[in-house]
C-alpha cells in the first residue's frame, strides 16, 4: 500500500496493525532511556568512572533523540515512511549491539549517540504514520492505544530491567534492546505504508536542518541539566540554542514550518502542552524528595507510591481516546486540562502527616486527570495542522512535551531550595508547578478548543 493510497483510505478505515507496530516501536525507543537507570551503578564500576560521568549514558541518548525530532517530522512529509522507520529501528538494534560489546566508556557513549540520533527518527515519523493509518473519527483511540502501550509497557520494562541486569549484567540489557528492536523492525516492515521511494538521499538542506534545529533543541535541553550545578554552562548552552534557532528560522526550507508555528491555534496548543507537561516537577522531584526526607520511605517504596500516577494514566487513557472521538479532541483536552489543575489541588496540602495510602490516592487521581488531557491533546494537535504537515505537527508535539518534562524538575528544584524546611520546600515547589499548570490551561482556552467540531 502506498502512502498516497493510505491517506485516501484513512477517511474510511483504520490500520490497527500499523498503529500497534508503531506503538511498540515507540516503546522500544523510550525503553532505551527509562529502563537503563538501574544499570548505571554497574556501568560505573565496570568502566571505573564517576557517578556524574554515568549520567552521560542517559544524556548521550536523550539529547540526540530530542534533537532529531523536528527534522524527522519534516522528512516524514516527503519520505517513504516504511523505509525510514525500518531504518530507524535497524540503527537502534545495531547501536544496542555496539553498546553491549563496547570495550571502553567512550565507545559506549558513541553507540548511545548513534542509537539516539537514528533511533529517534521514529518519534518524528509517528504523527505522520498515525494520520495515514487511522480514520479521523478513530484517531483519538489510535493515539490512546499507542499511549497505553507505552504506559503499561514502560512499567514492565522498568521493572524487568532490574532482573535482566541482575542476571546478565548491564550488557544484557542492551542485548534485550537489540532483540526488541528487531521485533519492532519486523512489525513496521509489514504494516507501515510505503510510497516505494526508499530512503531519501541526504542533501545540504537536510543536513543544515538537522544541525540547526537539532542543535538548538539539544542545547536547550542541555541547559536544563546544568542550570543548578553550573549556571554559566547553562547560560552558554542557552545562548547557543538561540543562535542555532535563528540560523534555522532563516533557512528557506524552514519557511513552511515557521508559518505553521505562527498559527495561533497550533502555537497556543503547543505552549499549553509544554506548560502542562511540567507536572513532572511534582512527580520526578518534589514528591520523591518529600517521601525520602520527611516520610523516611525507602527507595523501593517511593517507586511503588509513584506508580500510582502511571496507574491513573493507564486507567483513563482508553476512555480519553473514546471521548476524543465522540465529542472532539479539542473539547476533551480542554476539560482534561481543567481536571489536571483541579487534581493538583489536593497535592498542595501534603505534609509529613499525610499517609502513604492517602498520598497514593491523590497521585493516582492526578494521573487519571493527566490521561484525560494528554491523549486528546495529542489528537487535537495532529488534527489542527494541515494533513501534509502532520509529520511536523507530530514532531513539535513530541519536542514540546520533552521540553516541558525537562523544565518541570528544574523549576521544582529551584522552588524547593527557597524553603526553610523540606515541607516548606515541597509546598513552594507544588504551588509553583500548580501555577504553571493553571497558566497552561488558561492558554489552551485562548485557542477556543470547544469550537473544534466532533468527528462525523
Amino acid at each position: 500500500m502506498t502512502t498516497e493510497t493510505a491517506a485516501q483510505e484513512a477517511a474510511t478505515r483504520t490500520d490497527w496493525a500499523a498503529i500497534v507496530a508503531v506503538g511498540f516501536a515507540q516503546l522500544v525507543v523510550a525503553a532505551g532511556m527509562s529502563s537503563l537507570a538501574v544499570a548505571l551503578p554497574l556501568i560505573r564500576t565496570g568502566f571505573a568512572v564517576s557517578e556524574a560521568a554515568t549520567a552521560w549514558v542517559l544524556l548521550a541518548y536523550a539529547l540526540p533523540t530530542g534533537a532529531v525530532a523536528i527534522a524527522a517530522g519534516r522528512l516524514a512529509e516527503r519520505a517513504d515512511l516504511r523505509a525510514v522507520s525500518v531504518f530507524s529501528m535497524g540503527a537502534l538494534a545495531v547501536g544496542s549491539v555496539a553498546a553491549a560489546l563496547a570495550p571502553t566508556f567512550g565507545t559506549l557513549l558513541a553507540a548511545r549517540v548513534v542509537s539516539g540520533l537514528l533511533g529517534g527518527l521514529l518519534f518524528g515519523m509517528t504523527g505522520r504514520i498515525i494520520v495515514t493509518s487511522s480514520a479521523p473519527q478513530r484517531r483519538g483511540r489510535a493515539v490512546s492505544l499507542i499511549a497505553l502501550m507505552m504506559t503499561v509497557g514502560g512499567m514492565g520494562t522498568v521493572g524487568a530491567g532490574g532482573f535482566v541486569v541482575g542476571a546478565f549484567g548491564w550488557q544484557g540489557l542492551f542485548w534485550v534492546f537489540a532483540a526488541l528492536s528487531a521485533v519492532a523492525l519486523a512489525g513496521l516492515a509489514f504494516t507501515v505504508p510505503s510510497n516505494g521511494t526508499g530512503l531519501p538521499r541526504p542533501d545540504r538542506a537536510l543536513v543544515v536542518d538537522v544541525a540547526a534545529s537539532g542543535g538548538a533543541i539539544a542545547m536547550f535541553l542541555l541547559a536544563f541539566e546544568y542550570v543548578d550545578s553550573s549556571p554559566w554552562i547553562a547560560l552558554g548552552a542557552l545562548a547557543a540554542s538561540v543562535a542555532l534557532a535563528a540560523v534555522w528560522v532563516r533557512q528557506p526550507a524552514s519557511a513552511p514550518t515557521v508559518a505553521l508555528l505562527r498559527s495561533p491555534l497550533l502555537a497556543g496548543a503547543l505552549l499549553s502542552l509544554t506548560l502542562l507537561s511540567t507536572m513532572t516537577g511534582l512527580l520526578n522531584f518534589a514528591l520523591p524528595f518529600l517521601l525520602t526526607d520527611v516520610h523516611r520511605v525507602r527507595p523501593e517504596l517511593v517507586s511503588t507510591v509513584m506508580l500510582a500516577f502511571i496507574g491513573g494514566v493507564a486507567v483513563t487513557t482508553p476512555l480519553a481516546g473514546w471521548l476524543s472521538d465522540r465529542f472532539g479532541s479539542g473539547r476533551v483536552s480542554f476539560a482534561g486540562a481543567g481536571l489536571t489543575v483541579a487534581a493538583t489541588v489536593p497535592l498542595l496540602f501534603v505534609d509529613g502527616s499525610t499517609g502513604l495510602v492517602d498520598l497514593g490516592v491523590r497521585i493516582g487521581v492526578a494521573g487519571a486527570a493527566m490521561g484525560l488531557f494528554s491523549i486528546p491533546m495529542n489528537a487535537y494537535l495532529l488534527s489542527s495542522a494541515p494533513p501534509e504537515q502532520s509529520g511536523t505537527a507530530g514532531a513539535f508535539m513530541a519536542t514540546t512535551r520533552t521540553i516541558g518534562a525537562s523544565l518541570g524538575p528544574v523549576v521544582a528544584a529551584l522552588a524547593w531550595g527557597l524553603g526553610a524546611t523540606a515541607v516548606d520546600g515541597y509546598r513552594l515547589a507544588a504551588w509553583t508547578i500548580a501555577a504553571i499548570l493553571l497558566a497552561g490551561a488558561a492558554l489552551q482556552a485562548t485557542t477556543r478548543p470547544w469550537r473544534t467540531p466532533a468527528p462525523a
